[in-house]
């Protein structure tokens, strides 16, 4: 379970990861003027953890917040920081810092998808299923017309192998808004976790005439594609588990 926007060439179609979590993934919102120091510092925080340097990341993050203390990715980038060192370093303290910092982050901004669902992951991961789903049943019934929280939520159910919900979900979610690329990505995974590799292509082409620069599902494309033509019929990837996504630089 688990988050540079550049694109590469895809030379050779690779298949989906098998489980992604435990990778820190932060939001760098580009915002100006007066919030400019803020970006650079989730900037330099997201560097200094991506080299192993988790207490400069920590003090960039928390300088983040001194300078906006309202800043919902701050709180966010902190959160899947303190997370990440308590799992790997078994310390319970910085979890549940890291839970408090997650619901911060929501607090200050109750639409933020990554903070929802690094909780719900988080949540997950700790044996508190119930209230993972219970976190974004919430926010569904919060933000009806929203496809976000209808993706969040049918990513999850593919994760216990209840795809049909997760269709039915994502089907929910598109007819609130027929290009949101997230919920054709997700649809494209169930598609894939069922062996309907034709389907899912189709899924994923339509994201990218969405959005032609998102590299993730660029690979996804050129896999499949690959697929196709080799077997006539398509292969089996298995789909990420919740919580995955292409690592990115902004929101």
């Amino acid at each position: 379970m688990n988050q540079t926007q550049q694109i590469k060439h895809v030379s050779k179609p690779q298949p989906l990861p098998q489980r992604l979590f435990g990778a820190a993934f932060f939001c760098i919102a580009l915002t100006m003027g007066c919030n400019a120091t803020t970006q650079r510092q989730n900037l330099l925080g997201k560097a200094a953890f991506e080299r192993g340097d988790h207490s400069q990341a920590i003090n960039s993050f928390q300088q983040a917040l001194n300078r906006d203390p309202t800043n919902s990715d701050a709180y966010y980038n902190l959160a899947a920081c303190y997370y990440q060192l308590g799992v790997r370093r078994q310390n319970k303290q910085f979890i549940d810092q890291a839970e408090q910092l997650y619901r911060q982050a929501i607090a200050y901004d109750d639409k933020h998808i990554d903070a929802h669902r690094g909780l719900a992951a988080m949540l997950i991961e700790t044996g508190r299923e119930k209230f993972a789903f219970d976190l974004l049943e919430g926010w569904r019934q919060r933000y009806p017309q929203s496809p976000e929280p209808l993706v969040e939520i049918a990513r999850l159910y593919q994760e216990y192998g209840d795809n049909r919900r997760a269709t039915d979900l994502l089907a929910d979610a598109l007819r609130n808004d027929s290009r949101n690329v997230r919920a054709l990505k997700a649809l494209g995974h169930v598609r894939e976790a069922q062996g309907e590799n034709q389907l899912a292509l189709e899924n994923y082409l339509r994201a990218l005439q969405v959005n032609g620069n998102d590299q993730d599902t660029i690979a996804r494309v050129a896999y499949l594609q690959s697929q196709i033509t080799a077997s006539g019929q398509g292969g089996f990837a298995s789909p990420p588990r919740y919580g995955a996504a292409a690592p990115y630089l902004t929101r």
